[in-house]
C-alpha cells in the first residue's frame, strides 16, 4: 500500500484577498483543508498527494493564485 504524502502549505496573502484565495485553494482536489489564520502566516492549507512531483504541481498552483505573495511548505513524515 502506497502512503499518501501530507503537507501543510503556509501562505502569506495580500491584505484583503484572504477569503478569495481560500475559496480558490479549496477548489483544488488535493487540498483537504484550508484555514485563514492570524499571525506570521495568513493561511494554512492541508494537501494530500501521492508523490512529491504531484505536491510540486499543487504548490505551484497555489502560488499562482492572485493574492498569494509567498509560501512555505512543510512535508509530514
Amino acid at each position: 500500500m502506497k502512503r499518501s504524502i501530507v503537507a501543510f502549505v503556509l501562505a502569506n496573502i495580500r491584505t484583503g484577498k484572504e477569503y478569495d484565495v481560500i475559496a480558490e485553494v479549496k477548489k483544488l482536489d488535493a487540498v483537504k483543508e484550508a484555514y485563514i489564520t492570524y499571525g506570521a502566516w495568513d493561511a494554512v492549507i492541508k494537501v494530500e498527494v501521492s508523490s512529491l512531483g504531484e505536491l510540486d504541481k499543487v504548490v505551484t498552483l497555489i502560488r499562482s493564485i492572485e493574492g498569494v505573495e509567498y509560501t512555505t511548505t512543510l512535508v509530514g513524515v
